[in-house]
């Protein structure tokens, strides 16, 4: 059976926003059915909400097509338990399929190949004033109390922890501490099971925060007040 609906999944870290919208735009384009073009590292929602959304529009058989050449191996492999596990928790009575990695299909390959003959080529210039990796500001660690690593590897981000960075981000700011924190966002962690995970520095705790008023509780609590949270806790570092 034809699928109603396809979600297509792109693993890229770096990708910006705009050029992801780019290519959601493209693929929503070309797809003759719905679609969503969720990334699995991200600020967005993540890819059970986009499973949720296409389900609660009507989608009885659905294809999951991953997008990436190549795709993650380690992501391809987990991919089918974290599909098995969404369509357990929401009682979903339809078809889920996951299609191949693309990195085996010649089509896609030689459109590739030629599109790289076929497409404008800018020329590398060599100029000593911008020929470095170096940028202007990035010599110093900017000030900072508190170091928070938000983790949006991909078990996280299918618990939605890319929401989670823009929510910790606004909580910040309305609770008067965003100048105090440096906020980075990390592949894995790996205590997966239990994330969303922030791990907070220098404190060495780290938690597990999974929705806006975790959010919030913590921020007041372990930021501004310096205590901890032990219902969400899940690791303290040793002395």
């Amino acid at each position: 059976m034809a699928p109603d609906a396809i979600l297509f999944l792109v693993s890229q870290p770096y990708l910006k926003g705009r050029r992801l919208k780019a290519l959601q735009a493209a693929l929503t384009r070309a797809c003759p059915v719905p679609c969503a073009v969720v990334r699995m590292e991200g600020r967005k929602a993540g890819p059970m909400t986009a499973l949720d959304t296409l389900a609660g529009e009507g989608a009885r058989n659905i294809l999951v097509q991953p997008v990436g050449i190549p795709f993650s191996d380690s992501l391809f492999a987990w991919l089918p338990g974290a599909l098995a596990h969404w369509q357990r928790e929401r009682g979903f009575e339809g078809e889920l399929a996951l299609a191949a990695d693309q990195i085996g299909d010649e089509a896609v390959l030689a459109a590739i190949a030629r599109s790289s003959l076929d497409r404008a080529a800018e020329a590398v210039t060599v100029d000593p004033d911008q020929g470095a990796i170096d940028g202007a500001g990035w010599d110093e660690v900017p000030e900072h109390r508190h170091h928070l690593l938000v983790c949006t590897g991909p078990r996280c981000n299918f618990r939605e922890s890319g929401p989670l960075k823009a929510t910790l981000a606004e909580e910040l700011a309305r609770q008067g501490v965003a100048r105090e924190c440096l906020v980075a966002t990390t592949g894995c962690l790996f205590p997966c099971n239990n994330g969303p995970v922030v791990a907070h520095y220098p404190a060495g705790n780290w938690y597990r925060l999974r929705d806006a008023d975790d959010v919030a509780r913590f921020v007041s609590t372990v930021l501004k007040n310096g205590q901890t949270l032990p219902e969400f806790l899940i690791h303290e570092v040793s002395q």
